[in-house]
């Protein structure tokens, strides 16, 4: 039908579609295409590409961190929305940024802010006609699956960059280019995590407070080291705070994680101690080290019977430093500051 309707001469297709015998969307010659350019760390705008060619790089972990979407509709009533996920932003539509369309700028640009995730959406009266998939290549993941028609394609809460995009509109109901499965990842934060750091932000807080003035001073703002270990090895990790104002008085507080709360479980020596795992350094058995001026007692930790035990593995003088005992799977800690700030 398109093809008759081209030998049409001009002014009476202007005469047909004045009167509405022929729809307008019936001129379009051909489907839509969509074109798009991204802002890549260390080389700033590329050039436009389109038919699902990847914009941005692939293997040099520069991130994505502006892109503009435009179409040529062909005729037919349709425009482009679109709104990405950004670095100490977030959506833009949860901001006064919202939503950018037909070729504006969606990003930053200055300001060295990783894009990590799309929402790009169809508009017009011919929305319904035509699907929009786009793919994303993530820091640490590679391509993920195609999303469409404004769902979420990349990452929130993990402070992954993009790193590259395609894109492709398509006819309503057409097969997408490729695997849906893996679109967009979401982090969710464990519960355990606010509780835990309600309990070192108080540890702090009775810290600072306690020992903020007078020859303490100084050891304020390194207060409360915090480690994490899965001592009994069932996906929550046990918290420990070690508190104290010097080697002879510091002690691990130890805490789980029950029933949508925090639970303390005792505590245990932590002057002049060093805690790691048996076999590796987030869980399992715990291993701890009390070790000063040439003499070592070697400690297995466990919860046993409502408490925290601990069960003599060795002791004794040891001629050398490196003679020290070492699983090499040391418990990683930071600052009580580090976690609450």
């Amino acid at each position: 039908m398109r093809k008759s309707i081209k030998r049409m001469p001009v002014i009476l297709l202007a005469l047909l579609l004045l009167i509405g015998i022929i729809p307008g969307n019936v001129m379009a010659a051909a489907d839509p295409t969509v074109s798009y350019c991204t802002h890549v760390q260390n080389v700033g705008w590329q050039n436009y590409v389109n038919g699902g060619t990847m914009s941005g790089t692939e293997g040099k972990s520069y991130r994505l961190e502006g892109i503009k979407i435009k179409l040529d509709s062909q005729g037919y009533d349709l425009g482009i929305s679109y709104q990405t996920h950004i670095q100490n932003i977030g959506w833009e539509a949860d901001t006064t940024r919202g939503w950018k369309a037909d070729d504006g700028m969606s990003g930053t640009e200055g300001l060295s802010y990783r894009l990590e995730a799309i929402q790009i959406k169809l508009t017009g009266a011919d929305a319904d006609k035509f699907d929009i998939y786009y793919q994303v290549h993530a820091q640490n993941i590679g391509w993920m699956g195609w999303a469409k028609n404004g769902e979420s394609a990349g990452t929130a809460g993990y402070g992954y960059r993009l790193e590259g995009i395609r894109i492709q509109i398509l006819p309503k109901g057409t097969a997408a280019p490729g695997s849906t499965e893996n679109a967009f990842n979401q982090y969710v934060e464990p519960a355990y995590k606010q509780a835990y750091q309600e309990l070192v932000n108080q540890a702090y807080q009775e810290f600072v407070v306690k020992y903020a003035t007078g020859s303490y001073a100084w050891t304020a703002k390194y207060a409360c080291p915090c480690s994490l270990f899965d001592m009994d090895s069932n996906g929550i990790p046990e918290l420990f705070i070690k508190t104290g104002s010097c080697e002879a008085d510091y002690k691990y507080q130890i805490y789980t994680y029950e029933n949508g709360q925090a639970k303390y479980m005792g505590s245990t020596s932590g002057g002049h101690a060093t805690l790691m795992g048996k076999t590796n350094s987030t869980g399992g058995e715990l291993i701890l080290l009390v070790a000063h001026m040439g003499y070592q007692q070697v400690y297995e930790i466990k919860y046993e019977n409502g408490s925290i035990t601990r069960n003599l593995i060795t002791k004794g003088e040891v001629p050398k430093s490196e003679d020290y005992y070492d699983t090499g799977y040391s418990v990683p800690w930071t600052y009580a500051r580090d976690i609450i700030s």
